[in-house]
């Protein structure tokens, strides 16, 4: 079997690429431009030592700019995606364990208004690392062309929109859950 077989379109790949960037790099915005409520996130969690915690919050962000770089950058792509979706992996592993532990009411770190813990976010993470996996695949070879370019640009933009406005939907859906749980009781 030719490898041309289990090769994605350029498009594709680049369009997946682009989005994922853009979420890599907005995560890390929030972690640069909130540092104390990301440290104050990440210790809430309870999953790392005390001592541990100011410096992995300050690795985090830099680690997210540089698979943001990475994948958009086709000589190290492929390690950058597979090393972003162990990386929205982790992060999905740290919410499970504290949602199993029964604290939904902390904040995910995700930046911005409050984004309580919920499942939602870990099947966003998994979605967004299976995205990833996909993009690590080789690319076919051809020509690429003017609507391919505005296939990319535009593709991104939507897989990104979607992105957010689903996120927006778990954040409200997380504190609607909250504001049940505090009306109850």
């Amino acid at each position: 079997m030719e490898l041309t077989s289990f090769a994605a379109d350029p498009i594709a790949v680049g369009t997946i690429v682009g989005a994922l960037a853009l979420v890599m790099f907005a995560a890390a915005w929030h972690k640069f431009s909130e540092p104390e409520d990301f440290v104050g996130a990440l210790a809430a969690y309870r999953l790392l030592p005390e001592a541990v915690v100011w410096p992995v919050a300050r690795m985090l962000p830099v680690i997210e700019v540089v698979l943001g770089v990475g994948v958009l950058v086709p000589v190290t792509r492929s390690m950058a995606t597979l090393a972003l979706a162990g990386l929205v992996v982790m992060y999905a592993v740290a919410i499970a364990i504290n949602l199993a532990r029964g604290r939904r009411s902390i904040d995910c770190g995700c930046g911005g208004a409050a984004h309580p813990l919920s499942w939602g976010l870990i099947a966003r993470n998994m979605v967004i690392a299976a995205a990833a996996i996909v993009a690590s695949r080789p690319t076919l070879e051809r020509e690429l062309n003017w609507i391919d370019a505005l296939t990319l640009v535009f593709g991104v933009l939507a897989f990104y929109a979607l992105y957010l406005m689903a996120d927006e939907l778990l954040r409200q859906a997380s504190r609607s859950v909250q504001l049940k749980q505090f009306e109850q009781g």
